[in-house]
């Protein structure tokens, strides 16, 4: 299952903007994957240092991902549709990040 972190400025960017853009990115990996088990976890750091105003995080178990380029090409494309038509003005910096990890669920 594919995991999203959002980090972003809550100085630049309002409540309502980023929680759109949560669901759009979670919505976005999940069709481009195929895997609708995808979580999104979106935070604001309390201390913020030069920061980008949006750094997208989706990690997701390397051998689910065929060819990498191809995946990050595709959630780009997507993600920048999703800016284009709801208006969302922030830039993004987006990281795809295989994972070579083992899950136990509900323990």
């Amino acid at each position: 299952m594919p995991m999203i972190n959002i980090e972003y400025d809550n100085e630049q960017i309002s409540e309502g903007d980023i929680q759109a853009l949560s669901k759009a990115v979670r919505d976005i990996v999940s069709e481009v994957t195929g895997i609708e088990d995808v979580f999104t976890y979106t935070n604001s750091a309390h201390i913020k240092v030069k920061i980008a105003p949006v750094e997208i995080f989706v990690r997701m178990s390397a051998q689910k991902i065929k060819d990498a380029d191809k995946l990050i090409k595709e959630l780009k494309l997507k993600l920048t549709d999703w800016k284009q038509s709801t208006d969302f003005k922030y830039p993004i910096n987006l990281t795809l990040i295989p994972m070579e990890w083992k899950i136990e669920i509900g323990i």
